[in-house]
């Protein structure tokens, strides 16, 4: 058994005991919103608009994680399903909206926890989930559970037929420590057109063009989430047996 420690104030990620999550909790002022960075594929691709699901309230934080653990039994001895609400009540109090992209639709199902409305999906270990938080959100979560077995977290890769690109959210498997950089992962991955990962304290992306080398060839590290947008052609699965 691990812990996974995160925290709702950027999103870290300490591997030993577990996963802690730090989430960026509001200010006054500040705003969730899903922004393009440089190129405008990222604002064209899908049919629904990320900042009009994602930032209902211009005093919520957007805070995106992973589960890159196997939390099933930390959630049932909360007496909680491993699903969007589960995800909410271990959260605890103050997430508004917590959100999963679907890359075959190039849209988000939503679940409201404050009202029960919405689409309360299942987690998957592996998966990539935004939550959206108020300022009495607690500022740390951890994530207690089994390392998941060598190989078993997979991605099904949505691309598109023709020109433009497709949004994917991935995490990046415990066992994948030879992938340090944005660049490698789109190497590792194929036909790429942007590697994303959100900031939360400053709530905005920071991005990587490999087909062009500009952006900011940020590190990456394993069991954390990143966005890509995807080329026609490649992999559609991810990692590769």
């Amino acid at each position: 058994m691990k812990r996974f420690l995160t925290t709702l104030v950027t999103f870290g990620l300490l591997i030993g005991l577990g996963v802690l999550a730090m989430l960026a909790r509001p200010q006054a002022s500040s705003r969730a919103d899903i922004s393009a960075i440089g190129h405008d594929t990222i604002l064209t691709v899908g049919t629904q608009s990320a900042s009009s699901v994602i930032a209902p309230a211009a005093t919520n934080k957007l805070n995106v994680i992973a589960m890159p653990l196997n939390a099933a039994q930390q959630f049932t001895a909360a007496g909680k399903n491993f699903d969007a609400d589960g995800l909410a009540s271990i959260v605890g109090a103050g997430v508004q909206q917590v959100l999963t992209w679907n890359a075959g639709s190039s849209g988000y199902r939503a679940w409201y926890p404050q009202d029960g409305e919405g689409d309360n999906f299942g987690l998957v270990v592996g998966g990539v989930y935004r939550l959206v938080v108020d300022s009495t959100a607690a500022s740390v979560v951890s994530f207690v559970g089994d390392v998941p077995a060598q190989g078993s977290v997979q991605f099904s890769l949505v691309r598109p037929t023709a020109a433009g690109c497709k949004i994917n959210d991935i995490s990046i498997p415990l066992n994948r420590s030879d992938i340090s950089t944005a660049d490698q992962l789109a190497i590792s991955v194929g036909n790429v057109s942007q590697v994303l990962e959100w900031n939360a304290a400053t709530q905005s992306y920071k991005a990587w063009y490999p087909q062009d080398g500009e952006g900011d060839n940020f590190a990456t590290k394993i069991g954390f989430p990143y966005r890509l947008c995807l080329l026609s052609g490649g992999l559609t699965t991810w990692p590769t047996p």
